[in-house]
């Protein structure tokens, strides 16, 4: 199979990285190489961000209206969509993730999306106005909405087409121009969502990509010419975002870990719960923040639950990414690997008992795989109880009261998602009670157009529905005067003893 080189997308030119340095992109199915990209230093991000700033202050994108600039994303919606295909060949490679899946999850899904997006580029325009008439004043008071600058977008491995368009899309449609760093393991979705940008002309230095490892998201996240950064990973690697961009208060849009529960009430569809439960905590190899990784259920039914998670876990196919049969995919890579079954391991040392899997794989010869894993008599002291593993792996909790569950799904430094199953009047009053950006009642991972993100350290801000789209502009109250400019009924328009007295303004 041929290795690619690839390059950085800056004001409208594919140029190197301003360093020898490259880094490969390997297929994680079968630890291949299949692309090289630069490794860029800080003058590339700098060319970049200066790209950025002349489109955004010199250029003509922010001075569209929104219905000009509407018609731009819907070209390039339907050139992505005419790309479909390649998008599909480009995440099952790179991202591993299984053939059947990446539609619905990684391609068609994110790229359908930007039609509702573009349903939103009117809110920069919508202004709300209030008129002033108590006195002293008569006037007009008015809040606008304008574009921030240049946004820098932060693309996770998992998602990386989805991600693009996220950190992309939103962004320019209210006027602003973007610096999109890739990830380094998988770069090659945000690659070809600029060559779409491309070709529907989308005016050079609107939209930008920049290849690297962590000294590009350094000086990226530092760089005074970034306004606004917009940020998916780990919740670690968040808080580094936000250390590096306090030294000029810029501002932050960031979605980052999760430990999501998924709630089995007592009278709940055990078998509706269970499947989508394990779909929610498998897919992609469990490499999603937003899965639900602990499963909690009643006493009642415990045994029950155990007996059908076993017989629908091992029933599950797992094996290389373009295997159309294959419902589990590989790990992004060996270092991911190795992590995941360490906590396994530990958790096992703390008491854990494995159910089904709890091992590496061997499905190909150097393959980064492991078996989707059940874990039950998970206490909720257990590291597999609170930390993110990011496999395929569940820990099974057990609860007494529903009162006991809330409390138990609510015990977590994240708050991304959570899944109620049961009686739906229950489910809703249950649901009203997870601290989470996303509750579920009665199914599993349904996105519509609405905000998304979580609560605590699962980040703040949102992406997606009309509070996504405004995440990426600021506010300006303009007051205008309608008195006709009376000096006199202005607090500065009198001194001293041409105020009238208090008994005179009784009057």
């Amino acid at each position: 199979m041929s290795v690619t080189t690839e390059l950085n997308f800056i004001d409208g030119q594919w140029v190197d990285g301003g360093s020898t340095h490259r880094i490969t992109v390997t297929d994680p199915s079968h630890n291949i190489p299949i692309a090289r990209v630069p490794d860029s230093n800080a003058a590339t991000v700098d060319s970049a961000v200066q790209a950025a700033r002349r489109a955004f202050d010199d250029g003509p994108w922010r001075h569209l209206s929104a219905d000009e600039r509407r018609s731009v994303i819907l070209r390039l919606a339907g050139e992505l969509e005419s790309r479909l295909g390649t998008f599909d060949d480009i995440v099952v490679k790179e991202a591993g993730c299984p053939a059947r899946l990446s539609g619905m999850m990684q391609t068609a899904t994110p790229i359908g999306m930007i039609r509702d997006m573009a349903q939103w580029a009117g809110l920069i325009d919508e202004i709300r106005s209030t008129p002033i008439t108590s006195a002293p004043a008569v006037g007009q008071s008015e809040v606008h909405r304008e574009p921030v600058g240049v946004c820098a977008g932060f693309v996770p491995f998992n998602f990386p087409l989805f991600m693009t368009i996220w950190k992309t899309v939103p962004p320019i449609l209210m006027g602003n121009s973007v610096v999109i760093k890739s990830s380094p393991l998988t770069p090659l979705a945000s690659v070809e969502f600029m060559r779409a940008c491309e070709a529907v002309n989308i005016p050079a230095g609107v939209v930008n990509l920049v290849h690297g490892d962590i000294a590009v998201g350094e000086a990226l996240a530092s760089h005074t010419g970034v306004d606004h950064i917009t940020f998916t990973g780990s919740t670690a690697v968040g808080s580094k975002i936000m250390a590096s961009a306090s030294g000029t208060v810029k501002r932050l849009t960031l979605e980052l870990g999760g430990k999501s529960p998924s709630i089995l009430l007592p009278d709940g569809d055990l078998e509706l719960a269970a499947r989508a439960t394990l779909f929610a905590s498998f897919m992609h190899a469990g490499q999603a923040c937003v899965a639900t990784t602990r499963l909690l259920v009643p006493d009642s039914r415990y045994a029950e639950a155990l007996d059908l998670l076993r017989e629908r876990a091992e029933a599950l196919v797992l094996g290389a990414a373009e295997d159309y049969a294959t419902d589990v995919g590989p790990l992004i890579s060996p270092q991911q690997l190795a992590r995941v079954d360490a906590m396994v391991q530990r958790a096992v040392g703390q008491g854990a008992k494995i159910l089904v899997g709890g091992r590496p794989a061997r499905v190909d010869a150097d393959g980064f795989y492991y078996e989707p894993t059940v874990l039950v008599d998970v206490t909720p002291e257990m590291e597999i109880a609170r930390e993110e593993v990011f496999g395929p792996v569940l820990a099974v909790l057990r609860y007494s009261t529903v009162e006991e569950a809330i409390k138990l799904a609510n015990d977590t430094q994240y708050g991304l998602g959570a899944a109620i199953w049961g009686p739906m009047v229950q489910a809703r009053e249950v649901a009203c009670q997870i601290q989470a950006g996303t509750v579920w009642v009665n199914d599993y991972g349904v996105l519509a157009p609405q905000p998304f993100g979580g609560y605590k350290r699962s980040g703040f801000g949102r992406e997606y529905g009309p509070e996504g789209m405004l995440e990426y502009t600021q506010v300006k109250h303009v007051y205008t005067s309608l008195d006709g400019g009376d000096l006199d009924s202005r607090p500065y328009g009198l001194v001293g003893s041409q105020w009238p007295d208090a008994e005179e303004i009784g009057r």
